[in-house]
């Protein structure tokens, strides 16, 4: 994980809540100006000013592909906001890992059985099940990890 360096200017946009404010309703998707005005209560004027002291710092960066510049936060007003996350989908698939090996090492097992006394080969089936129970869990953590990176993913340009 890249670590994020704060500069003067960094800690200057930081240091308002509005600015904030319109850093965490950029987390949640692009919007125009207009829509961080009406969403936060303030005036257009306003929010313009707040954004520009936040492009200046490289916090959020805005499109001019149509009628309206929506604006996104970049890679650094990213990690600022969530300094962690990388962290969480590594737990992820450490976990995954390790649920994989044991549900791998309970199917072999029932499927090699235990022999008992008169040579017989015996098969626990709660092992299968413990197995594809814990192969399952190894999906889902997949899964899970998956969509966390693809929220950490920067947006397209």
């Amino acid at each position: 994980m890249e670590e994020v360096t704060l500069d003067r200017d960094d800690i200057a946009a930081l240091s308002s809540d509005v600015r904030v404010a319109i850093l965490k309703a950029l987390d949640i998707r692009p919007m125009a100006m207009s829509e961080l005005a009406d969403g936060l209560g303030l005036a257009k004027s306003t929010v313009h000013e707040h954004l520009a002291v936040l492009a200046d710092a490289d916090l959020v960066a805005h499109e001019n592909a149509r009628k309206w510049r929506d604006y996104t936060l970049t890679e650094k007003g990213r990690r600022i906001l969530h300094p962690g996350r990388d962290h969480r989908i590594i737990f992820l698939l450490g976990t995954s890992l390790v649920a994989m090996i044991a549900g791998v090492l309970c199917v072999t097992s029932y499927l090699r059985g235990f022999v008992v006394q008169g040579g017989s080969v015996v098969r626990e089936p709660l092992l299968l099940y413990a197995g594809e129970a814990l192969l399952g869990v190894t999906f889902v953590l997949w899964y899970i990890a998956l969509r966390c990176r693809r929220r950490t993913a920067p947006i397209p340009a």
